[in-house]
């Protein structure tokens, strides 16, 4: 079925007896088809990255806190190594 909305294959290939589906129709239904595709696949990589900044900027901001508490003197060198390690 795939193959007929792009080639006619022959004349009694595909929809209308080998004629497409009215005339250009097909190439638009391709084209529609690939804009889909790509509009979902843009979708999902935008998803992830704004995840993964998202992460990142969480983390940086944890490791700021828990550097300001050290400097503050409200943490203990070996507590403060114990939380940067699990933030990392």
């Amino acid at each position: 079925m795939f193959h007929t909305m792009f080639w006619n294959t022959g004349r009694l290939a595909g929809p209308c007896f080998g004629y497409g589906w009215s005339g250009g129709m097909p190439w638009v239904m391709g084209l529609a088809l690939l804009a889909l595709v790509a509009a979902l696949v843009l979708s999902i990589i935008a998803i992830v990255r704004t995840s993964k900044a998202k992460k990142q900027n969480d983390t940086s901001e944890a490791l700021n806190i828990i550097g300001q508490r050290y400097a503050k003197g409200e943490l203990t060198k070996e507590e403060y190594e114990a939380m940067k390690k699990d933030l990392q």
